[in-house]
């Protein structure tokens, strides 16, 4: 009960300092001397403690503590003066001993003014200023063996009750508390004060018996103390049905329950608050209550951010497919009547005119294709790509899409190689085209990449229960810094050397995205001046 012993830890030690006066008149009075003519030093003596004594109901006050420091204070005073300052300066200590059991600064305060108060009686004992003592040796004797003693047990009562008093606070402290008899409502309890956010012990009958500070603050309970609970939670438009269901759950389950409250709908500003229920002993409970709203706030905000992030790629996803949608007519035309043209289909055309229509149906190749990445990822995106799984040897695959890519191998002066095992079993179940796809993008990036005379070589191979297809180009390579990147949308190689060949950036990412829907990886070795490896490893069979 470390609370309540915080609030009376002085008792015991002013009962002590009590206890150590009346032995010093016993033993006077054994010794035969006049402990009648001690009365009035003893009755200064007993005035702190007697005063801190009945100060005790109420010394968690500011003012009580203070009392009861001066009252100290003065008497290390008075003993000085009447006395003599050696050895009575020890009751100066008295005072911070005491405040000891207060707060921590009270300390620090009766320490600063016991200073202050014996140095200015020392400097006037040494200029003269105060006689020398005005009692006989007999009482001086008596009262500085007194001072002494009293002293140090009063000090090492107020260590004790210090240190006991102090302890962390427990379960059963507050337990403690609770199984006290229930003070008037409006009645400051120092002892429910300590508990953060509002809270509340209510009985049996569910009427609010204590609170704490800012319970009464909030809930304006100098006014409404003593109503049932849910009654008062009505005023704030708060829905009661689930908090007196919450209340009957925690004493019939004998656990603590936990339920979010939504305060003030009629309002402009609605309250959101979290309800925690403990049950106690004989029926009673306590609610905790904790204003929500910043956290609610946040997350609201957050819905909204996201809302609206989603709706922005909905909507670019949209435009992307709706305009590539919209380019690839006109541009079928365009490829359509420039190869025509290339093939002389309505009669010869000048050197100039033909080498036009091939830069014409080139550049609409090369668009068509940009604009089908774009399709094909923003399908991706929206998670509208749909797989259409088929068993099929890769090798087909492979061989199929190296032939697609020689023409523009050839017309850069690269060669293409492949290199697969002969014999082995290639069966793999994927996405056909999607297959096809991932390769002629790879082999495109390669080709592009590779200066003339360089060698794009195709790898296939099983690995446990994956494929792995590897493409490797003697190309300039990449950063390390690049490599992390390759695979974002719109990221594409930086080298000056090939700033012609650059595309939409959209290829790698592409090929990631669909080896991710087969459940695969893609792996990148690359370095500056040594060339790019890209490695596919496919689940050969997805679903086994």
């Amino acid at each position: 009960m470390n609370m309540i012993l915080r609030r009376y830890a002085l008792v015991p030690v002013c009962l002590m300092w009590l206890g150590a006066l009346i032995a010093a008149l016993a033993a006077a009075w054994l010794r035969d001397i006049d402990w009648m003519s001690l009365l009035p030093i003893a009755g200064i003596a007993a005035a702190p403690a007697i005063l801190a004594l009945i100060l005790s109901p109420v010394i968690h006050k500011e003012w009580a503590q203070i009392l009861v420091i001066l009252g100290w204070l003065a008497l290390a005073v008075i003993a000085v003066l009447a006395i003599s300052f050696v050895p009575m300066a020890i009751l100066f200590m008295c005072a911070p001993a005491a405040a000891a059991l207060f707060e921590r600064e009270k300390v620090v305060e009766a320490m600063v003014m016991a200073a202050i108060l014996a140095a200015i009686l020392f400097y006037a004992g040494q200029q003269g200023i105060i006689p020398d003592g005005l009692t006989n040796s007999q009482s001086k004797n008596w009262g500085q063996q007194l001072g002494i003693f009293a002293t140090l047990a009063f000090l090492v009562g107020s260590l004790m009750m210090a240190a006991y008093s102090r302890g962390e606070i427990s379960v059963n402290d507050i337990k403690a508390v609770n199984a006290m008899p229930p003070p008037n409502i409006t009645e400051t309890i120092v002892d429910v004060d300590i508990v953060p956010g509002n809270f509340f012990i209510l009985n049996e009958q569910n009427q609010v018996l204590r609170v704490n500070q800012n319970a009464r603050k909030n809930f304006y309970l100098y006014e409404h103390g003593g109503s049932e609970f849910t009654t008062m939670l009505q005023m704030d438009n708060i829905r009661t049905n689930s908090v007196s269901e919450l209340i009957a759950q925690a004493r019939e389950t004998n656990a603590e329950q936990t339920s979010n409250l939504f305060m003030g709908a009629n309002t402009a500003t609605p309250t959101y608050l979290r309800l925690i229920v403990r049950p106690l002993k004989d029926g009673r409970v306590t609610l905790s209550l904790y204003d929500l709203n910043d956290s609610y706030e946040e997350i609201s905000q957050l819905q909204q951010d996201n809302a609206k992030v989603q709706q922005d790629s909905e909507h670019k996803s949209l435009f992307f497919a709706g305009v590539s949608h919209e380019l690839r007519t006109p541009l079928n035309a365009i490829i359509g009547f420039s190869d025509m043209m290339r093939s002389r289909l309505f009669g010869p055309l000048p050197n100039k005119y033909a080498e036009y229509a091939d830069m014409i149906h080139d550049s609409g190749q090369h668009m068509l294709d940009l604009i089908g990445d774009v399709l094909d990822m923003s399908k991706v995106d929206a998670g509208k790509y749909e797989l259409k799984y088929d068993s099929f040897q890769a090798e087909d695959i492979i061989r199929s899409s190296l032939k697609m890519v020689q023409p523009t191998a050839d017309a850069g002066e690269v060669v293409l190689q492949s290199d697969m095992m002969n014999g082995e079993d290639m069966l793999i179940t994927a996405d056909r085209r999607a297959l096809r796809q991932i390769l002629l993008n790879l082999l495109s990036n390669a080709v592009k990449f590779s200066p003339k005379g360089g060698v794009v070589r195709a790898q296939a191979k099983p690995i446990g229960d994956k494929l792995r297809i590897s493409v490797r180009d003697q190309g300039p390579g990449m950063s390390p810094d690049l490599v992390e990147q390759i695979g974002q949308p719109y990221i594409a190689s930086d080298s000056q050397n090939i700033s012609a060949a650059r595309g939409s950036g959209l290829g790698l990412s592409l090929v990631k995205s669909l080896v991710e829907l087969h459940k695969g990886q893609m792996k990148i070795e690359s370095e500056i001046g040594s060339g790019t490896i890209i490695h596919i490893d496919l689940p050969m069979d997805p679903f086994a």
